[in-house]
């Protein structure tokens, strides 16, 4: 994280995954998205931020969610010192290698992911396992806000039994876990994904490579290094 000075205000500015909330990093998938056309399928198609004038802009409306500055006060910005604070916000956009972790610590709790997802291979891990499959092909079209409440569903406490009721609670403050966390998170939904495709023979084999799973993930959200 670095801090720059605009007027007697400091702005923080992240360089790390672990810098950032999902819920920022949400805002700023948004602005990013704007500048890429896509097919009916969700594949980018063309980024438009490659000509000269549309990555202008698309550096303007970063630095201005970066900061919370309306329009009107970027006109008195240095552009040179818009454009190295936006470039210091790109390299945290490095494609994040997962640890492998099986648990974070949140507000001084620890939680846990669901581990052992195909214990008892019952109907409900059946309807878990196309829950999950669908939860997995909206992640690769962007839809990171949905993580929240299923973080919130399958990431408990030790003896914590599930509760629907505390899930709307549970997921908005999960909206503000690090984002180095999400990713693992994301990591491991893709592996229980390709887990329950060799457990239940109907479920979907379109995405049955986790190595490429990892991958397609990998280059739709960050820059590679």
């Amino acid at each position: 994280m670095i801090q720059i000075l605009i007027g007697d205000k400091k702005h923080d500015i992240p360089t790390d995954w672990k810098d950032m909330t999902l819920e920022f990093w949400c805002k700023m998938y948004n602005v990013i998205s704007k500048y890429v056309r896509r097919d009916e399928n969700g594949e980018i198609i063309e980024d438009i931020s490659e000509s000269e004038l549309e990555g202008a802009r698309l550096n303007k409306d970063l630095f201005m969610a970066l900061t919370g500055l309306s329009e009107k006060e970027m006109l008195d910005l240095d552009a040179n010192s818009v454009n190295q604070s936006v470039i210091y916000f790109h390299s945290t956009l490095q494609q994040y290698k997962p640890k492998g972790i099986t648990e974070f610590t949140f507000e001084d709790e620890v939680y846990y992911f669901p581990k052992e997802f195909l214990k008892s291979n019952t109907f409900g891990d059946y309807i878990e396992a196309t829950h999950l499959e669908e939860t997995v092909k909206v992640m690769k079209h962007g839809r990171f806000d949905i993580l929240p409440e299923q973080m919130a569903i399958l990431c408990r406490r030790a003896g914590e039994e599930y509760d629907d009721d505390a899930i709307p609670e549970k997921t908005e403050r999960f909206k503000q876990l690090k984002m180095d966390l999400v990713w693992e998170f994301a990591f491991f939904l893709t592996q229980q994904s390709v887990k329950l495709s060799k457990t239940f023979p109907i479920y979907s084999v379109e995405n049955l490579d986790l190595q490429k799973e990892v991958e397609y993930l990998q280059k739709e959200f960050t820059i590679s290094t």
